[in-house]
């Protein structure tokens, strides 16, 4: 896991990473969970869509498994932003442009990394290694 990231930043950027983890889950959540709870006769797909949405969202705002996570919101809202996957629901950030920010932050998050604060970073991050001193070897005279 850890080839995936470069470095899990922290301070400045690892906060930087935190916020757009937390912004693009809030969206995604919101997504799935008017996909799942619609009114209307719900299909399969629209079901597999919310559950995607609201699962791939819950992932990315603990950064856990971040680049799957982030590669899956980003094709499943890109894919109701483009009416290639089906949703019951009005798309969360509105119509228009607006609609595919969750994509492209989604997208960003999978290519960089979910940072310092995150569960991927407790599990995979780097570690210190200390190794002690080897004591010295004895003469035999």
């Amino acid at each position: 896991m850890q080839r995936l990231f470069s470095t899990f930043p922290d301070g400045s950027p690892g906060i930087g990473l935190l916020l757009l983890r937390v912004g693009a889950a809030v969206v995604l959540i919101a997504q799935g969970v008017s996909c799942l709870t619609a009114r209307q006769a719900v299909t399969w797909g629209a079901w597999a869509v919310g559950i995607v949405a609201a699962a791939s969202g819950a992932l990315l705002l603990v950064g856990f498994m971040t680049p799957l996570a982030g590669v899956l919101a980003a094709l499943d809202s890109a894919g109701v932003v483009f009416s290639w996957l089906p949703s019951p629901a009005p798309h969360a950030p509105g119509p228009g442009v607006a609609a595919l920010l969750p994509a492209v932050a989604a997208a960003a998050i999978a290519l960089l990394g979910p940072g310092a604060i995150s569960i991927d970073a407790v599990l995979f991050g780097r570690r210190e290694i200390t190794i002690p001193d080897r004591p010295a070897a004895r003469r035999e005279e």
